[in-house]
């Protein structure tokens, strides 16, 4: 049973849209909301993206760049910090974290398809 979940993470890390597409249908079968399903999706799957884009810049790099996303992590969630705090001189926290956990799934799921698509483009010069 145990290597039934780790066979389905491992899935979800190496293809996380595929993750996001079922955690989506079958939120929308139980909560009926497309709205609130795709949240949902896009919560749930932003640590599969954000692991899958540590992974293959491990791949492609060769060493670990986990330091430097945690770094971005922490970025946006200060600058978001900063916005909100500008805006209605109060830091309302859950606010801040859902929007800069959101902000991390835009952002890891652009640097995931960029990766892939540089990965696939190293390996073909790399065999031709």
């Amino acid at each position: 049973m145990l290597d039934f979940f780790a066979g389905v993470a491992a899935t979800f890390v190496t293809i996380p849209l595929l993750g996001f597409i079922l955690v989506y249908l079958i939120s929308r079968f139980i909560i009926k909301n497309n709205r609130k399903s795709f949240f949902l999706s896009v919560d749930v799957t932003t640590a599969f993206f954000l692991i899958a884009v540590h992974y293959l810049l491990l791949v492609i790099i060769g060493k670990s760049m986990l330091w430097l996303l945690i770094l971005i992590l922490i970025l946006t969630i200060l600058f978001i910090g900063y916005l909100t705090w500008k805006k209605s001189h109060e830091i309302e926290t859950v606010k801040v974290l859902r929007k800069s956990w959101r902000f991390a799934f835009l952002l890891s799921t652009v640097a995931y398809f960029l990766l892939l698509l540089i990965g696939l483009v190293q390996r073909i010069i790399i065999t031709a």
